[in-house]
């Protein structure tokens, strides 16, 4: 399953994510671009789209057969319970999936990623600074409230209001006002043209609703959205129940009365779970241990999806040694991203690059033409001794311990920067310790993994100067800020596709992260009496409306 790719960035393969991903199949495939116009634009006229309207899953999706059923409770394996439930402040996998099934945002992405109208009945783009929403009425949130335009604009005034702290600013920043003519109208005035914003309103939880005047404290402790399914509790370290919303303004949706999420702790007890049919489907991060359940458990299919996460090893460039790029470049040198490919997926992955994972961002080869990729331990001491050091101490590498991948990975990258003298001391975390300590400074190199987002701007926004990840990092670059500025505001893809070489160069030879692979985020084991469920190129489970049970 290994692929081949090359290392710099087709204008068609650009087109695949950024004017609307393709399905996983397709690619995983490497499918065809497209040259139509940003979603919901329609080449800069006012655009409308139809609602869209409940019932079984397309063709495609995981156990598709017969008539829908009503009733019954899909119960999901995951490793832990979220964080949070407040969809402005989270982060983690483990509450962005539960929260996508609580709450719903204004657009919504298709099982062929392709954006459709969801809060919203429809859209236009009045220029590339002004969005104007027209709202679906007679929608309810979870604690009986009635859905307005007051509701929106106070999510996004929250987002980017300074003091929520919402790692969201970053996104949705450029927002310079938000207008509500009426109930059922909202208008965006943006400060400059953002490309990707269809798209990022269309992610949950990036654009998930909440109750006007709602506090952060409220929204963890009941989660009251206008989604499918409704909080009822979370027992801690044993499972997240969810039940249908009776009022879910789709008709007829969902087909379930629930969905409850069993917390298992590690792959090994969702294996465990997965074969005995305690559990109707979960992720498996181990694509080898995903292959060996599904080929010797009958009627458990696995289905992987698309190269989606990788693995950023992050330095604190505020202090040494990684404040001097001859340190960075010379741990950059002295790893085989090729054989740690083969070593922890066993070829079922891709050498990582900058932007964003490999795959997805239409990259093709195995680095070998980017700067400080190819392995050269001697180039590496070099530029070590240039620094000042024979030997380089690096006393913690923080490493998620839930992860045995990436555990492994840390273990491997270790052996490799001891060829090149340079000695690494890892310490598995949790990963919420690691992220509050990556928040606060309180690291000198650290590694959390990472998916995919919508648009290339959104990875490379993170490595602004201002934004609170660069800040956390250290990094201070006006030539990538203005960069990154400039491909945030582009619309046009021939010049998308150059500004973002230039950014991949500029980042790459800075080495302000290095990636070594890049892999499917998850193989989704599903039992095949679980019918109407979409795989989903995000890894996004909103399908879980449609889906029902043949038992």
């Amino acid at each position: 399953m290994t692929r081949e790719r090359s290392g710099m960035l087709s204008r068609r393969r650009f087109l695949v994510v950024t004017v609307g991903m393709a399905s996983a199949s397709l690619l995983t495939a490497c499918g065809g671009g497209s040259d139509d116009t940003p979603e919901g634009n329609g080449g800069g006229a006012p655009a409308s789209t139809a609602e869209p309207t409940g019932g079984s899953s397309p063709s495609g999706s995981a156990g598709e057969s017969g008539e829908p059923k009503y009733g019954g409770t899909l119960i999901i394996g995951q490793d832990f319970g979220p964080q949070e439930l407040d969809p402005t402040v989270s982060g983690a996998w483990a509450s962005t999936n539960v929260q996508e099934l609580i709450f719903t945002g204004l657009l919504r992405w298709t099982p062929d990623m392709e954006i459709e109208p969801d809060l919203a009945t429809n859209w236009e783009v009045v220029d590339d600074q002004t969005y104007v929403f027209h709202l679906r009425e007679g929608v309810k949130f979870h604690n009986g409230k009635d859905f307005s335009s007051e509701d929106v604009k106070y999510t996004f005034e929250r987002i980017i209001d300074p003091a929520t702290a919402s790692p969201r600013i970053s996104i949705f920043g450029d927002i310079e006002s938000i207008e509500t003519p009426d109930a059922t109208t909202v208008q965006f005035n943006l400060k400059r043209p953002l490309a990707p914003f269809l798209r990022n309103l269309a992610t949950i939880p990036n654009g998930a609703i909440v109750p006007a005047g709602i506090t952060g404290e409220e929204l963890n402790a009941t989660a009251p959205g206008t989604g499918p399914f409704r909080f009822v509790e979370h027992v801690l370290d044993q499972e997240v129940r969810l039940e249908k919303f009776e009022d879910y303004y789709e008709e007829g949706l969902p087909y379930l009365d629930g969905v409850t999420f069993k917390l298992l702790g590690d792959d090994t007890s969702i294996t465990s779970a997965l074969r005995s049919g305690t559990v109707h489907m979960a992720w498996l991060k181990d694509p080898k241990v995903a292959q060996n359940v599904s080929q010797t458990t009958q009627g458990l299919e696995s289905v992987p999806g698309v190269s989606s996460r990788y693995l950023p090893i992050m330095f604190n460039l505020k202090e040494p040694p990684f404040n001097d790029v001859n340190v960075r470049r010379a741990m950059s040198l002295a790893l085989n991203r090729q054989a740690i490919v083969q070593a922890v997926l066993g070829g079922f992955g891709s050498v990582g690059t900058f932007l964003p994972p490999s795959q997805l961002a239409g990259y093709e080869g195995d680095g070998s033409d980017l700067p400080y990729y190819q392995q050269d331990v001697e180039k590496a001491k070099e530029l070590l001794r240039q620094a000042g050091y024979e030997t380089l101490e690096v006393p913690e590498f923080k490493v998620v311990a839930a992860n045995q991948l990436d555990v492994q990975c840390a273990q491997i990258m270790k052996e490799q920067w001891a060829a090149a003298n340079i000695n690494v001391n890892i310490n598995p975390m949790e990963v919420g310790a690691i992220l509050q300590d990556w928040q606060a400074g309180n690291y000198i190199m650290a590694t959390v993994g990472t998916v995919w987002a919508p648009d290339p701007s959104n990875e490379v926004e993170r490595f602004h100067s201002q934004s609170p990840f660069g800040k956390a990092m250290g990094i201070n670059d006006p030539e990538l800020d203005e960069l990154i500025d400039a491909g945030k505001a582009e619309s046009d893809p021939d010049r998308r596709v150059e500004i973002y070489r230039q950014i991949q160069e500029r980042a790459l030879d800075q080495v302000y992260i290095i990636v070594p692979y890049t892999y499917p985020l998850r193989w989704e084991l599903v039992w095949n009496y679980v019918k109407g469920y979409d795989v989903m190129a995000s890894n996004a489970r909103i399908s879980v409306r449609k889906t029902w049970l043949d038992q």
